[in-house]
């Protein structure tokens, strides 16, 4: 049976290879053939932004499950922010038009990133106008910058304030004999809450509900300054749901004109005066515009280190995990021409022996060359442990620090095991040789060592803490115990030192480094996708076959979080919620 199903596991990988290397051939040959027409960009045109792909933060986040033959384009935060920077310098230019007729599921850091750009696009003197429909709430954030906002006459707009749900499985432990042995340091460490809890701690719902408000806050202070609309009227329209009506979300100044799209598109062939088809002579969205404008290449390079996801032990294309960030640090050290590093860090922790691995490799880098922090949506746990050896760390308005705690979980089944007639016996050579067992659970010693063990962890952490923040180990300990912050929190207390995206980060690794010409070079580097599917098939083919014919991108996200989960063992620096904007 192994063998059969050897050879089925051959026969298909080797159809993949072959489809793809007649792929590469064909793409070649057009290419050499001058197929592909040469994008040029004509006067009076107008820059479209589109939210309607993914944009992700670098090319790690690309889907490698998803294998067909249709060649796309990935969007990339960096390289959105460097066009929008250009059309503001470029007169053939005339504006934007910010086309977000369908949901965009982007992050708020990356809209928030995207709507600072514009911002200081709009200080050039050119127009932004902005078209919505169906539309949440991001997206209307980006929106609210638009000199005005046309609106379909049965759209809606997602205004309704933030919050999270919690889903507890002790219950569910209890009602099938599962126990979760809890060791844990910090009373807002609140990882472990679901497992042990059926509700919220008052420490966890306090620290929740701060970081929501603070946001909120921030949010409703940004569109009420772009929209004229005072904060109060902001409040009342997110209570009444007032922008899932049209007529009521222009009664309560969400959006100044109710239109169809082809009415904004005559308004817009009236500003630039002309005739011709808008779509075919003026648009030109941003992945054509970026090919009208030469590369620059330098000698000199920053490099962008991008560490997303959990911090997992192995080597892979999902998350941080450890063979590969440390190869990456280690061809940065190699590479010369790398005179500054941008960690961008977008992780609520992981392993805790890999945040240490990573930091350590990290401290050597930074002994040659500055390292740069720029925090995108989050930095917690082992996702700030791994940004300690810096020279400084910028944080996005909405980004979430902090979570300086650790624990552990371990799960027994022992009640289920009994429950069913299943009993177990030892032999052993030494008192603790099977200290643990899933259906006998942990020995009080054992338990005992591993509380010890978490911890001097958590001592490590806030010492490692207080020496890459030039903070007294006491301080750090008062912010500590798992408590996260909002980016304006994390400021005042000196987690962070400058509120500030990407852009901010690399103009000072820069300075820093005193260069003043150079090249954006971008780490960790990824074999492509068949050779990352190859490596992911050894698995279990039926899974992988599942995965790779659908483009469900939630069932995409929990098939990798099960991975990742299948690999976090002993002492974890993790924070796994998640905000929705």
């Amino acid at each position: 049976m192994k063998t059969f199903l050897g050879r089925v596991i051959a026969v298909v990988v080797g159809i993949f290879l072959f489809i793809y290397l007649c792929f590469l051939l064909l793409t070649a040959l057009g290419s050499f053939l001058g197929d592909e027409e040469k994008i040029s960009l004509k006067k009076n045109s107008i820059l479209h932004i589109q939210l309607d792909d993914s944009i992700l933060e670098s090319p790690f986040e690309a889907d490698f499950f998803s294998f067909n033959l249709k060649q796309t384009k990935n969007i990339y935060l960096y390289n959105i922010l460097k066009e929008i920077k250009n059309a503001a310098d470029d007169e053939n230019i005339k504006g934007v038009f910010l086309d977000l007729e369908f949901p965009s599921q982007t992050s708020i850091n990356k809209i928030s990133e995207i709507r600072k750009a514009l911002a200081d696009f709009k200080t050039s003197g050119k127009f932004i106008y902005a078209y919505t429909n169906r539309t949440d709430q991001n997206d209307f954030f980006l929106a609210s910058l638009a000199d005005s906002i046309f609106h379909h006459p049965m759209g809606s707009i997602e205004w309704k304030g933030l919050g999270s749900e919690v889903t507890f499985y002790k219950n569910l432990g209890d009602k099938y004999g599962i126990e979760f042995e809890i060791i844990r340091h910090g009373k807002y460490k609140s990882a472990v809450e679901p497992f042990i809890r059926t509700d919220l701690s008052e420490e966890n719902k306090f620290q929740m509900k701060t970081l929501l408000t603070n946001f909120w806050e921030a949010l409703v202070s940004k569109v009420s300054e772009s929209r004229k609309v005072s904060p109060e009227e902001l409040h009342q329209a997110a209570n009444q749901l007032a922008g899932l009506n049209a007529e009521e979300a222009k009664s309560a100044k969400l959006i100044d004109v109710l239109a169809q799209k082809e009415e904004v598109y005559s308004f817009l062939k009236q500003k630039l005066d002309t005739d011709e088809d808008l779509k075919e002579n003026h648009f030109i969205n941003w992945v054509d515009y970026a090919s009208t404008k030469k590369e620059k290449y330098s000698s000199q390079k920053i490099a962008i280190l991008y560490a997303g996801g959990n911090i997992l032990p192995g080597e892979g294309s999902t998350g941080i995990q450890s063979r590969t960030y440390l190869d990456a640090i280690q061809a940065i050290e190699k590479n010369d021409a790398v005179k500054a590093v941008v960690l961008r860090i977008n992780s609520g922790g992981g392993d805790a022996v890999t945040s240490d691995e990573i930091l350590f490799q990290l401290k050597k880098l930074h002994t040659k060359i500055p390292i740069i922090v720029s925090i995108g949506d989050v930095a917690a746990s082992g996702g700030y442990y791994i940004a300690q050896s810096s020279d400084r760390i910028f944080a996005e308005d909405f980004s979430i620090t902090g979570s300086i705690g650790v624990f552990g979980i371990i799960p027994n089944f022992k009640d289920l095991a009994n429950s069913v007639g299943i009993t177990t016996d030892t032999v052993s050579t030494n008192a603790n040789t099977i200290y643990y067992s899933p259906l006998r659970g942990l020995t009080p010693f054992a338990k005992e060592k591993l509380r010890q063990s978490v911890e001097k962890t958590y001592d490590r952490f806030t010492e490692i803490v207080a020496k890459g923040r030039k903070l007294p180990i006491a301080q750090v300990d008062s912010l500590g115990g798992g408590r996260v912050y909002t980016a304006s929190e994390a400021l005042q207390e000196n987690l962070v030192d400058e509120l500030g995206g990407i852009d901010k980060a690399i103009s000072f690794a820069a300075q820093k480094a005193e260069i003043k010409d150079f090249e954006i070079v971008h780490y960790p580097k990824r074999a492509d996708n068949l050779e990352s599917l190859i490596k992911e098939l050894n698995l279990s083919t039926q899974i992988a076959e599942q995965i790779i014919g659908t483009q469900n991108t939630a069932l995409l996200q929990q098939y990798i979080q099960i991975r990742s989960l299948q690999k976090m063992k002993g002492i974890q620096m993790w924070w796994p919620y998640q905000v929705h904007f």
